[in-house]
């Protein structure tokens, strides 16, 4: 899979994203007619304007907590590929604390990390589902590097629900812990 920068995806997705018919042909019917606006008109106007509202909102909120947690597991797999450079290069997770100064959160060590016997290797900002994340990189005994997100739950990310995902031969882990929503990707066992 050809790995994508967030905002190539996010046009991507509101370009394939298009009006009822119907609506699509009233606006290029009043854009050929050219007449002065009536109050019917405006009225039209006013009630296609609050339609696109109403279908942006079902778009962003409608969503189920399954497919909000799929599509986090499917861009914390796109990020763990993409092995981007580390902005902090660090030994214990407390010196990220101290480091990592511009997120809105203080980034903690999970208690399934310290159980795998993980070491953590370094840090950069990410995002994840459009908020501010700590994407932090631990390797196991063997090496093998796993990519964990720290992010606080603000908006969708309240919504997903806590479980394990297969994406791109990856094992995307989710969890709440701490006051924060957790999403390691790793190799599949």
């Amino acid at each position: 899979m050809e790995s994508r920068k967030i905002d190539d995806q996010i046009r991507s997705y509101y370009a394939q994203q298009r009006p009822p018919a119907e609506i699509s042909a009233r606006i290029k019917q009043m854009i050929r007619v050219g007449a002065p606006p009536s109050r019917r008109r405006v009225l039209y106007g006013t009630i296609a304007a609050a339609i696109a509202v109403v279908v942006a909102a079902t778009l962003w909120w409608g969503q189920t907590p399954q497919a909000i947690s799929a599509a986090v597991a499917r861009q914390a797999a796109i990020g763990h590929n993409e092995k981007a450079e580390l902005e902090f290069r660090v030994r214990q997770c407390a010196e990220l604390q101290s480091r990592m100064k511009s997120l809105d959160f203080t980034p903690v060590e999970p208690a399934m990390m310290q159980e795998m016997h993980m070491h953590i290797v370094g840090a950069r900002y990410a995002t994840l589902a459009g908020e501010i994340a700590a994407q932090i990189v631990y390797v196991d005994e063997h090496g093998v590097p796993c990519t964990l997100y720290e992010v606080r739950p603000a908006e969708k990310l309240s919504r997903i629900v806590s479980g394990d995902h297969q994406v791109d031969g990856l094992r995307i882990s989710m969890w709440k812990e701490k006051g924060l929503v957790m999403v390691l990707a790793r190799a599949a066992s």
